[in-house]
């Protein structure tokens, strides 16, 4: 590649040099102090080596503002500056309003917004005519603090409809509450934790065009467990669905698993539970009494089967709704993180230990088995304490009538929703 020329190279540094606002200002006063003497634009751009006298023009138009701005800046300072300050702030309300709603925007939208906004104003104030322009949309981002995000919420209820939902569950719940001790209270949900032991996230030096990661087997892969909890502290074995391509786990690796006694296994080909595994599970753990079962509002939950399930239980359910389940749901106020959360801590001891064996030889770090993973679960449901149970179903006030103090939790609870 040919070098550039010696003029070109000077002209450049001198063009560099003159691109402070002092500079400008001393250019314009030279052109001003001999205008009368016959100097023109074109004469002040090429001894001062500009590449064209536009930049003179440009500066004497703002050369008040070049006064006002700092001598050392090579930019005049702008103060944020909307032609049309009435329709951005309708603009804006209108924004508010909608995004309150849950409603998604895009730009298209808001131009079409501030186009219809801009002519029922002209009808009463003389406004210029309003055009929606790249430059006109970047100061208005800016104006207002505006940014395009990544929705993270599939849906977004009103707080109206929520607190409404909460006060019918309450006023379903707190009589049942009256009628059942503690130990015939019963709550279940599902949760999914990682297959892979290797973190999808990890900590690295600003500016890296590549963050690159060691993935085990199974990085894609998941699992379903479900925990059934009762409010005197009891915990039933936890259901594990493993996904296996035929639907069940081989006979051959099946026979030589060693299954805790607070662990059931099951497999399908997804990997997600059905109602039948979740029916067949009620049958086998629990007894037939009254009980009352609190459980969320999941398409599994709500099939023939399970209902008859709980009516062959003589079991009485109450489905918390869409929503609502991390103010009420025991199992989600503590018992599920603290699960979750000591099944990453193992399983962050055992990638610890893999990359240490991988330093010392090639090779890429090994999944957990079905056996390992079967022991990471029972681990971490057994050092879930029973005071930890208790604790979630206090917190969401849905303790027996065998605990009265614990009613004013409920009562505190329903005047957050009022």
């Amino acid at each position: 590649m040919s070098k550039k020329p010696f003029l070109i190279k000077v002209l450049m540094e001198l063009k560099r040099k003159f691109t402070t606002n002092s500079a400008k200002i001393e250019i314009v006063d030279y052109y001003f102090s001999h205008k009368d003497q016959g100097v023109t634009m074109r004469e002040v751009a090429e001894k001062f080596h500009l590449n064209s006298h536009a930049f003179l023009v440009d500066w004497i138009k703002n050369i008040d503002k070049l006064r006002e701005s700092e001598p050392a800046a090579k930019r005049v300072k702008v103060e944020p500056f909307t032609q049309f300050p009435i329709l951005e702030k309708e603009l804006i309300h209108w924004l508010i309003a909608v995004r309150q709603q849950g409603h998604t925007v895009l730009r298209v939208t808001i131009e079409k917004k501030a186009r219809e906004l801009a002519r029922e104003l002209a009808r009463e104030l003389s406004l210029p005519r309003f055009q929606c322009g790249q430059g006109r949309w970047e100061g208005f981002k800016t104006r207002n603090n505006l940014a395009y995000r990544k929705v993270n919420a599939s849906s977004l209820k009103p707080l109206e409809r929520e607190a409404e939902l909460l006060r019918d569950y309450l006023d379903e719940l707190m009589p049942l509450l009256d009628i059942y001790p503690s130990s015939t209270i019963y709550n279940f949900d599902e949760t999914r934790f990682d297959w892979d032991v290797c973190s999808k996230h990890t900590y690295d030096f600003k500016g890296a065009q590549r963050v690159v990661g060691i993935q085990s087997a199974k990085a894609k892969h998941s699992i379903t467990v479900m925990l059934l909890i009762r409010a005197d502290g009891k915990k039933f074995p936890a259901l594990l669905i493993f996904q296996e391509k035929t639907g069940k786990i081989p006979f051959r690796v099946y026979e030589h698993l060693t299954i805790p006694n607070n662990i059931v296994v099951k497999a399908n080909r997804t990997g997600y539970i059905t109602d039948d595994m979740i029916s067949d599970y009620l049958r086998t753990v629990l007894t037939k009494e009254r009980q009352l079962i609190i459980m969320d509002q999941a398409t599994s939950h709500k099939t023939d089967r399970i209902v008859q399930a709980l009516s062959d239980l003589q079991a009485q359910s109450i489905i918390i709704p869409g929503g609502c389940t991390k103010h009420v749901q025991p199992l989600d106020a503590i018992a599920i993180a603290n699960f979750k959360r000591k099944t990453t801590q193992f399983r962050v001891e055992y990638e610890t230990e893999q990359v240490e064996r991988r330093s010392q030889r090639s090779g890429n770090i090994k999944a957990l088995d079905r056996q390992q993973m079967i022991n990471l679960a029972s681990k971490a449901w057994e050092e879930l304490h029973p005071d930890i149970i208790i604790t979630g179903f206090q917190l969401t006030g849905s303790y027996g009538i065998d605990h009265p103090k614990f009613l004013r939790h409920q009562s505190m609870l329903k005047e957050l929703i009022i």
